[in-house]
């Protein structure tokens, strides 16, 4: 017999987390049927069972699996989390502990992410006034002594051929092309957002596409603003020989 859906709802990662391998290794159709089955079994919505589902993964991220007895995080508080750490990541740890803690609701999540977005928004104002990604690029590249700014030809992501190579929502913005058929890909994570659910979700394909960027191009360079420490610990992690491929970038330059 299957606890109440108040049950588990009260205690939704214990019930959720033996669901999330067997979620991952389906295929988007299989998944559908998955979460519509285990729907109909607990009287829980679909889109209750994918928001557990995302907030487990997000709070796997952080090396959550379980919580403590008495301990408590609603989903709408993980959600909250995210999407704050999708603008401030060095909060992520502390909102969480706080959360747990009982020090944090759910209504003052909801203005902190409030303010995040200004801070974010103010931010990029600030550091980049007007001056296009084009020409932070180039001058970036320039400055690193990887190429020449006469020598460069920009043209859009579209028009590769590596394009369907890549997760089309956090895809390259440009590509500078230099002669010797050497390419440069630009990649920039301010232009990313969403739902709690899609920041988890575009965080690991913006990482995934930063691989095929440094397998497929002669250099990828990356702007990162809200992400720079999960692309800084991916590059630590690469081998010597990609590693060199990719240029990271912090919101300052």
């Amino acid at each position: 017999m299957s606890p109440s859906p108040g049950r588990i709802a009260s205690e939704w990662l214990a019930y959720i987390r033996p669901h999330v391998r067997p979620y991952e290794a389906l295929g988007r159709g299989d998944r559908r049927d998955y979460i519509a089955k285990l729907s109909k079994r607990v009287k829980l919505s679909d889109n209750t069972l994918r928001r557990f589902i995302s907030a487990a993964q997000y709070l796997e991220a952080e090396g959550i699996t379980q919580l403590p007895s008495g301990v408590r995080m609603p989903v709408a508080a993980v959600e909250r989390v995210a999407r704050i750490a999708a603008r401030q990541p060095e909060k992520r740890q502390q909102l969480l502990k706080d959360v747990a803690e009982g020090r944090l609701t759910i209504i003052e999540l909801r203005g902190l992410l409030k303010k995040s977005t200004k801070a974010v928004a103010k931010r990029q104002r600030v550091s980049h006034p007007e001056e296009p990604l084009e020409k932070r690029a180039l001058a970036a590249l320039e400055a690193r002594g990887a190429l020449k700014r006469a020598e460069a030809v920009l043209t859009t992501f579209q028009d590769m051929d590596h394009w369907s190579y890549f997760d089309s929502h956090t895809k390259p913005v440009l590509v500078i092309q230099l002669p010797r058929d050497r390419r440069i890909v630009v990649m920039d994570d301010r232009s990313i957002g969403g739902t709690a659910a899609s920041f988890m979700r575009q965080r690991k394909e913006f990482l995934r596409n930063i691989l095929a960027g440094a397998a497929l191009y002669d250099l990828v360079c990356v702007f990162a603003s809200i992400w720079q420490e999960d692309i800084g610990k991916l590059i630590g992690a690469m081998r010597p020989e990609i590693r060199r491929r990719v240029i990271l970038l912090g919101p300052e330059t």
